[in-house]
């Protein structure tokens, strides 16, 4: 954005100029439509919006706002919001028209913009996330220290930041509908050296944040079963069990969207692979939405009761008492593992 507010416009930026044609002449001499796919990227959008504002509104709730962990939690689905705005919901109607970044320049380069801001502030989020998780696991007493009160705020400004100078100081991805998904290159002169584009900070984000956050799920992983070894309850156990299949498939979804976008840039790679990389994009957004409702008691007993289909009792609006035992706490462990275990951080 910030070679945009530069060049006073998105039209006029030198490698992003589309003057050669007219908006409709770019569409039919390079569009391609897919209106089946677009559909599917489009309903699959407002699902997930559908779902992940009830969970939001249950996650701000008194009793759980003050908890740092849907604190953390709250900000990464607003960030998913954004990203799943522009990956599905955009990215579907773009599919059915046909479009290519010079069919609507001005939409695409910001959509492009936020997209990157959506996933790298996400990937950010998600790394503070499992450390938080780590640390109320084996040190409680430094997530109290670290994460108490405007703490946690402070903290959480750092991914927004993060995002920001991907939004000012970096390229956008640009749709392309021939390949269905976003691309540096806005394919709109072969002559042009397509490492013009290339964003490096992406790459280093895809290679080291990415990495890192899968490197701390399985360690969070191992702390968890030595947490309830001890423990010789089922209910420990499946909680161990459900712990480890989220982050299982949470660490793979952004595992394998972060490689193939990274490699799809610079190398040529077959068209279904991109399909996959596109999907794994958007579905590291929309799983967490999915995980709440479907694994998290704590938040799909709040949005039935937010949707009126399950009464409110006292016994069960209770937060879980800080003395409960490890497998009490742990029944309440989402996508990242936090629990909700009654202190103010």
């Amino acid at each position: 954005m910030e070679l945009a507010i530069r060049y006073g416009g998105v039209e006029n930026i030198p490698l992003y100029n589309c003057s050669e044609h007219t908006p409709e002449e770019w569409t039919r001499m390079h569009g391609e439509k897919h209106p089946i796919a677009g559909f599917l990227y489009l309903v699959y959008g407002i699902i997930i919006v559908m779902i992940y504002i009830p969970c939001l509104k249950v996650m701000i709730s008194k009793e759980l706002f003050r908890l740092s962990c849907f604190k953390i939690m709250f900000l990464l689905g607003l960030v998913d919001l954004c990203a799943i705005t522009v990956g599905s919901i955009i990215n579907g109607f773009l599919l059915i028209e046909g479009a290519v970044y010079c069919s609507h320049p001005s939409l695409i380069y910001p959509s492009g913009s936020m997209a990157l801001f959506g996933w790298c502030s996400a990937c950010m989020i998600c790394l503070i996330l499992v450390i938080n998780r780590i640390l109320d696991i084996l040190r409680p007493s430094m997530v109290k220290t670290y994460f108490k009160g405007y703490r946690t705020y402070l903290i959480l400004s750092f991914p927004i930041i993060y995002g920001m100078y991907f939004i000012f100081f970096t390229p956008p991805v640009t749709f392309y509908s021939p390949r269905q998904s976003w691309f540096f290159d806005p394919f709109i002169n072969n002559e042009t050296d397509p490492l013009k584009y290339t964003n490096m900070p992406h790459t280093i984000n895809n290679f080291t944040i990415v990495f890192v956050t899968c490197f701390l799920y399985l360690f969070l992983c191992i702390a968890l079963y030595l947490k309830v070894k001890k423990a010789s309850t089922s209910t420990s156990h499946r909680s161990h069990k459900s712990i480890f299949i989220q982050s299982t498939i949470m660490c793979m979804i952004n595992l394998i969207a972060s490689i193939i976008y990274v490699l799809m840039q610079f190398i040529p790679v077959p068209g279904w692979l991109i399909i996959v990389a596109q999907m794994t994009w958007q579905g590291g957004h929309g799983a967490p939405a999915i995980v709440y409702i479907t694994l998290n008691r704590t938040i799909r007993t709040g949005v039935l009761r937010l949707l009126l289909i399950k009464k409110n009792s006292s016994s069960s609006s209770q937060i879980t008492p800080a003395s409960n035992q490890t497998n009490s706490r742990l029944a309440n462990i989402s996508n990242t593992g936090e629990t909700t275990d009654g202190k103010e951080y």
